[in-house]
């Protein structure tokens, strides 16, 4: 259970901070306030830049809940009730 909850706040704390941290990457981008296009550079830092991390930071979590459960099992730990 801790390790679970720990693996948890682990996940929440890199995704926020990953998240948390883009609005600041958009204000330090040196934008022109010439061109009304957006640059090339928000669309990749918005579009594209998050999505590898999310999806090792889930890769992560699910291996490790399922390393937990495998452990929970192979200990004769009780189930807990949802």
């Amino acid at each position: 259970m801790h390790r679970q909850l720990k693996a948890a706040l682990m996940v929440t704390a890199l995704l926020a901070a990953l998240l948390g941290l883009l609005p600041v990457l958009l204000r330090i981008l040196p934008l022109s306030g010439a061109a009304p296009r957006v640059p090339l550079a928000v669309w990749l830092l918005l579009g594209v830049a998050p999505y590898p991390a999310l999806l090792a930071i889930g890769a992560w979590y699910v291996r490790r809940a399922e390393a937990n459960e495998t452990d929970a099992a192979a200990t004769g730990a009780p189930a807990e009730r949802p």
